[in-house]
């Protein structure tokens, strides 16, 4: 039997042991150079709305923003609709805890159950899509320039009312919708001094009959010019105001000149889901910074549908020139009017 030097078998010992190491090392560095990409889980964006995504407005333009953020960054989704103020905490901590990276409540009335949650969780990302100044850490907000169409639609109204009294009905009366209301108020009064203005806070989007009796106040006090932003419990009401003899509507989110045709004079148009994909935009970028983000006019996130020969040429002439210095900054829309209360 042929002896092997007892220096040579543990030479051939020691690369044999060398080869396992390598090929161990090599095994485990495969493991190390996917698991990053294994571990870079797909953009998760959660989203809870108020209302149905099929209520042909607020939701479900807040749902299409959604599904553009799913498109654009290749996003895992997930939402839950017809979220109560109440119910909106336990749903925002769920979500939190199942790892999404992007939690957007597209309510004013999630405020505090946002507030609640972000701090528990400070890698997360939380978003209200309403007006709100953020704790400037990981909650933050998008939201309209909602004074340059309020002050706008105060200024069409105060342009084409013949008894001097005009009308703006909204929802309910979170920050952004308070805004609105005070830069109406000032559009109407700067284009005529001794204008009446009516407003009412709904405290619903839903209740039809609720909107109806508003109108049918006003109506009875002589406003014949309605601006109404409520959704399903606004729009009977626009209709049926419209349908006046001498009385006009304002329409908003979309356009709503089917109405009554003829006799809508503009509709505010928000480019919703454009609003949302923003904030996926600046997560992506690394740019999201808890903060107030406000979009408006000259981002064309807002805009006014087409006045089909409900104006004059000097009226729509008058109004875009306003328009204009509105968002140049020539006109100074800045809420003074309003409290800082954002729970309210």
């Amino acid at each position: 039997m042929l002896q092997i030097p007892k220096c040579l078998t543990n030479f051939l010992l020691g690369i044999i042991t060398l080869v396992i190491i390598v090929s161990c090392s090599s095994s485990n560095q495969k493991e190390l150079t996917t698991s990053p990409s294994d571990s870079q889980s797909q953009f998760k964006v959660a989203s809870i709305v108020s209302g149905s995504i099929q209520d042909g407005s607020w939701s479900q333009a807040s749902y299409e923003g959604l599904k553009l953020i799913e498109k654009e960054y290749n996003a895992k989704i997930n939402y839950t609709e017809n979220v109560s103020e109440t119910d909106s905490e336990a749903l925002i901590r769920r979500y939190a805890e199942q790892g999404y990276d992007l939690i957007i409540g597209h309510s004013g009335g999630y405020i505090q159950a946002m507030e609640n949650v972000a701090q528990d969780f400070p890698e997360t990302k939380f978003a209200l899509v309403t007006t709100y100044p953020g704790n400037n850490k990981n909650l933050g907000a998008v939201a309209f320039r909602s004074g340059e169409v309020g002050y706008l639609t105060g200024v069409l109204a105060a342009m084409k009312t013949k008894t001097n009294k005009v009308g703006y009905m909204v929802g309910d009366d979170y920050p952004v919708y308070r805004e609105e209301e005070a830069l109406f108020r000032r559009g109407a009064t700067a284009t005529k001094p001794q204008i009446e203005v009516y407003t009412k806070f709904l405290k619903t989007w839903t209740n039809a009959e609720k909107g109806k009796k508003v109108v049918e106040d006003w109506l009875g006090k002589g406003v014949d010019i309605f601006a109404i932003n409520a959704d399903e419990a606004g729009t009977p009401g626009l209709k049926l105001a419209s349908e006046k003899p001498g009385v006009y509507g304002i329409g908003w989110t979309k356009d709503q000149s089917n109405l009554v045709p003829g006799k809508i004079l503009t509709s505010v148009l928000q480019n919703i889901p454009e609003l949302v994909l923003k904030i996926a935009t600046l997560v992506q970028q690394g740019r999201w910074e808890g903060k107030q983000y406000k979009y408006g006019l000259r981002e064309q996130i807002y805009g006014f549908a087409p006045f089909r020969g409900t104006l004059t040429a000097e009226e729509e002439a008058k109004f875009n020139q306003v328009k204009e210095q509105v968002v140049t900054g020539k006109i100074d829309i800045t809420p003074s009017e309003l409290t800082t209360d954002y729970n309210k």
